[in-house]
């Protein structure tokens, strides 16, 4: 039994590993529940043994592909200086190779798109596993608090998703290269300078 139990552990985190490499190079529209469990080397039938449908896959492999990267960021910046640190993992996630491969990088960056466009419930558990990742990995971000920190995680992870997004879109090489330069000139200008971060309140059309 004891066997049993852990074969079933084994197999549900490689159909959770395949899925989150798939769902980020392909989309999740694109990527059947066949296709995920054939690559993973198990039947189709065997699926239901683990999930109750494509959607709990999908939410727990993006939570799983977010884990991943953000264990990697801690590992690579553990011991260095703050500002040090969030300096290479903007080079990091700047990057040629970041950009090359989809299916190994931030899921936001791959999917923030569809994300945004998914269906309330599953937005929510989404949500869940972004909030965790921005808890993860804001005591990396410039702020006097942990609210601040957190306030410019969500301003620079999202935005350097952006320019991924916005570069994989692009058919000119010489151009990817020069937007994701500037990226990371701007982004390690902004967030690893002297200059400390100012957050203004919401102008309020009433008042």
């Amino acid at each position: 039994m004891r066997y049993a139990a852990k074969h079933k552990e084994e197999s549900r985190n490689r159909i959770l590993k395949v899925a989150a490499k798939q769902f980020r190079a392909h989309g999740s529209e694109s990527v059947r529940v066949s296709d995920v469990m054939k690559a993973a080397g198990l039947t189709h039938g065997g699926f239901y043994k683990h999930f109750a449908d494509k959607n709990q896959l999908l939410h727990e492999a993006i939570a799983i592909a977010l884990a991943d990267l953000s264990q990697q960021i801690s590992a690579m910046t553990h011991g260095k200086p703050r500002v040090a640190a969030l300096r290479q993992v903007i080079n990091l996630y700047l990057s040629e190779n970041h950009m090359r491969h989809p299916d190994l990088g931030c899921a936001l960056a791959a999917m923030g798109t569809e994300i945004a466009r998914m269906p309330p419930a599953l937005k929510r558990e989404v949500s869940k596993a972004l909030d965790a990742y921005a808890n993860r990995l804001s005591y990396l971000m410039p702020g006097k608090n942990k609210e601040e920190q957190r306030n410019a995680f969500l301003i620079l992870f999202p935005s350097m998703a952006g320019c991924i997004m916005t570069a994989r879109s692009l058919t000119n090489k010489a151009e990817q290269k020069k937007l994701l330069a500037m990226g990371r000139a701007h982004f390690t200008h902004s967030f690893c300078g002297k200059t400390p971060l100012r957050y203004e309140e919401p102008f309020n059309e009433s008042n």
